[in-house]
């Protein structure tokens, strides 16, 4: 009987099972009620749920664009970012050479400083030395002055005595004769004060060379120390100042051939 049973069940469940599946596919395919399928896709379409939809996807497309033009912009400041890296980089490297030479040119100051200083001591030195050799030509030329007004006194004298002698034997000669010449007193000459006013001068032009020097005015310089070296050529201090001038302006070569004169000039000194 049981068996009877499950066989008239299974008869009765194949046909269902079918009906079912052919139903699910109907439905799945729209075959059955293609009106029914198309009234929901119009529903779903006027949906509010459809908008919102088709608001995600635009804004979502939106948003990727604007997340591409913002990678560009981001590339853009990245490459200006290593531009201004590179930039940086150099004025660095040019701001280190510019204090290297800063600090060169500061020591080169300096040393200038000092030879300037000593240069103004040993000029002071020859300036003071150059005083007292013309006060000591000044002391020596009234001397030569009185030792000359005696022998002209002594030659005078002897000539009058001869004049006497020869008018006691002549008698008849001429008074003119018998007077001795008088010996007239010169006033000492102006060599001394034109050397006194001379080396004023030299030091005046000197100092205003070392004015321009200082200044920066080196051809004003050079100009006032080849004034100085003209009147005085020998002097070993000017041919250095102008020497340093000329290395001021540039001009190498006479800058050198300068200090071989003061050089030549300082040990013929020693």
């Amino acid at each position: 009987m049981k068996t009877t049973i499950s066989k008239k069940c299974l008869v009765l469940l194949i046909p269902l099972l079918m009906f079912i599946l052919n139903t699910i596919t109907k439905t799945a395919v729209c075959v059955e009620n293609q009106y029914k399928c198309e009234k929901q896709e119009k529903r779903f379409q006027n949906s509010d749920f459809s908008r919102f939809h088709s608001n995600l996807e635009r804004s979502f497309s939106g948003l990727e664009e604007k997340a591409d033009n913002l990678e560009a912009m981001n590339q853009n400041l990245e490459g200006r970012i290593n531009m201004l890296a590179a930039e940086k980089d150099k004025l660095n490297k040019a701001y280190v050479q510019m204090k290297a030479k800063q600090s060169a040119l500061e020591k080169e100051h300096a040393k200038l400083k000092k030879r300037t200083s000593s240069l103004e001591v040993a000029y002071k030195k020859t300036s003071g030395k150059n005083k007292v050799a013309t006060t000591s030509k000044k002391a020596k030329t009234p001397a030569k002055k009185t030792t000359a007004k005696s022998s002209q006194k002594g030659k005078s004298t002897s000539k009058t005595a001869s004049n006497k002698v020869s008018s006691v034997g002549t008698g008849d000669m001429s008074t003119a004769q018998t007077q001795p010449p008088v010996a007239t007193v010169e006033k000492p000459s102006g060599m001394q004060r034109g050397n006194d006013t001379s080396a004023i001068d030299i030091k005046k032009i000197n100092e205003k060379g070392v004015e321009y020097g200082k200044k920066g005015m080196y051809d004003e310089a050079i100009r006032e120390f080849q004034k100085v070296a003209a009147m005085e050529p020998n002097m070993a201090n000017i041919h250095y100042n102008l020497g340093l001038a000329y290395k001021k302006k540039g001009m190498l070569a006479e800058a050198e051939k300068e200090f071989t004169e003061y050089e030549r000039l300082k040990n013929q000194s020693n």
